[in-house]
């Protein structure tokens, strides 16, 4: 049986449940927002001890987080940090040094003109421009690769 939640812990997860519906559907499709919403709620229903963090009992059968826990540097538990994604950017660095360095206005954004100096991002241009603003952001390419990503497999 879970251990009774502690006053913060329950506001916690009283705060994160009630939102998870609303965030959802208030991220006009922004999957990363929805990602987040819904890790930070398995991670309250996950953490059966009310700590505040996952422990290696609490993620069996989980193997996605079981995989996340491994790649923990000198700690033995997951937080709820180490679930959420800090922002809705790529963070492939190889990708954000070219992107920079072919926006050449600095507008964040790459015209048709700037994209050239990326072929892959010039060959498919009207592809990649998914709000059809005549530029493309580093944004779009994050949204465009994660709807081409595998679907997870809930276990």
């Amino acid at each position: 049986m879970p251990a009774p939640l502690t006053s913060g812990a329950l506001a916690l997860a009283l705060s994160i449940l009630s939102t998870a519906s609303s965030a959802i559907a208030q991220s006009n499709g922004q999957p990363m927002q929805v990602y987040s919403t819904r890790m930070q709620a398995l991670f309250v229903r996950l953490d059966a001890n009310r700590d505040g963090r996952l422990d290696p009992g609490e993620l069996q059968g989980r193997r996605a987080l079981e995989r996340r826990l491994r790649r923990t540097k000198g700690r033995t538990y997951l937080l709820i940090e180490d679930l959420s994604v800090p922002a809705a950017q790529p963070s492939g660095q190889r990708l954000k040094r070219r992107f920079h360095k072919a926006d050449l206005n600095g507008d964040k954004s790459l015209s048709r003109v700037e994209a050239a100096a990326i072929p892959w991002i010039g060959r498919h241009f009207d592809r990649l421009d998914g709000d059809r603003d005549g530029g493309v952001t580093l944004a779009e390419l994050w949204n465009l690769q994660r709807s081409l990503a595998p679907r997870q497999r809930r276990p």
